[in-house]
């Protein structure tokens, strides 16, 4: 018998790793609550349909990269290479660690052609990221150059991410992010 006390938080926790590895089309309401242990009925008490909850989910996760990605960059204790290292360890946390990838990146991919009606969340999660790699970027480079140098990261370690999935190999995430260090580094 499912569990009935649990929280909005604690539901969206538990969908994200669903829905990073099995996607928004492949995965049901039913699937989902069943996943969180309560029952569907209790699942529409949080929300109102499958586009509310897949919204609310790319939210978290834009908010908990933001969170931690603009606390290291912005730090006035942690010089540049430190920076560096703690977003290294991020990304593979974020991208590495949990199976699937990057749900920006798998949602945008899935849906975007079909329906855009995650596009405005996706848009948001991926200009901070450009944001937040071009003001560690400018650093050493011009600001115009910097906005290339970070899009062009961005690009780069998604395409990691992707080969990464392909090839049951993490090296593809690791040379992206290497090729990240050198560029923010000047080197």
């Amino acid at each position: 018998m499912p569990k009935i006390k649990t929280s909005k938080e604690e539901v969206l926790q538990k969908v994200i790793p669903i829905l990073r590895t099995r996607g928004v089309q492949n995965s049901s309401m039913s699937e989902l609550s069943k996943a969180c242990g309560i029952q569907k009925s209790h699942f529409y008490y949080y929300f109102s349909n499958k586009e509310e909850l897949i919204k609310e989910v790319l939210a978290l996760v834009h908010s908990y990269f933001n969170y931690n990605f603009f606390k290291i960059i912005q730090s006035d204790t942690l010089d540049i290479q430190e920076k560096i290292t703690k977003t290294k360890g991020l990304m593979n946390k974020i991208f590495k660690v949990s199976e699937g990838g990057c749900i920006m990146a798998n949602t945008a991919l899935e849906t975007i052609h079909l329906d855009p009606i995650y596009k405005k969340e996706i848009r948001l999660f991926f200009h901070d990221f450009i944001s937040g790699l071009q003001y560690l970027l400018e650093i050493n480079h011009e600001p115009d150059n910097a906005l290339t140098l970070a899009e062009q990261i961005v690009q780069d370690i998604e395409g990691g991410i992707l080969l990464m999935q392909v090839y049951d190999d993490s090296k593809y995430l690791n040379n992206a992010i290497i090729r990240m260090e050198k560029l923010i580094l000047n080197k």
